[in-house]
């Protein structure tokens, strides 16, 4: 595994959070004692620690762990799930919440529906179509990027 997924990302963000400046020493001597079982997302710290391992927390910067913080933050103003049509073709697809790519529409089932169904707003859904083309942590997967309408938003003058 050469990152971790969403899960340990968000176990590494909530410990930051709650232990402060020294997070990654306090982490360290939790796992070396074993007090990540009683940790909040103890079990997605542990995977941290068996699959990336204690060089890659030493390792770990500042700006990466903010960047994972800021996807997961606009991940986490998403719907589950949405339906759009592609910009190619115009073919109705199905997109997922952090996952790339998408699927067809099942049959049967219109874009209207899905989207009703999961309340999802056209600034969500052309969140959700960027993210899922060019990837969750790019700035377009933002929903406050958009209009009410799902318009990119002009950029913030400097």
């Amino acid at each position: 595994m050469t990152e971790p997924d969403d899960a340990m990302w968000r176990a590494l963000v909530d410990f930051r959070a709650r232990h402060g400046r020294r997070w990654k020493e306090a982490l360290s001597l939790k796992w070396m004692n074993g007090g990540d079982d009683f940790e909040p997302f103890g079990a997605s710290l542990r995977r941290v620690r068996n699959q990336m391992g204690p060089s890659w927390l030493c390792d770990l910067k500042k700006a990466t762990l903010d960047t994972a913080e800021r996807r997961l933050a606009n991940l986490a103003r998403l719907p589950e799930m949405c339906a759009a049509f592609l910009p190619s073709s115009g073919e109705p697809i199905v997109i997922k919440r952090g996952e790339p790519g998408y699927w067809p529409l099942p049959e049967g089932m219109t874009a209207d529906r899905i989207n009703a169904t999961f309340d999802a707003s056209p600034a969500q859904i052309a969140a959700m179509l960027a993210g899922s083309m060019f990837g969750w942590h790019v700035p377009g997967a933002d929903p406050g990027r958009y209009d009410e309408t799902g318009r990119p938003l002009p950029p913030p003058s400097v």
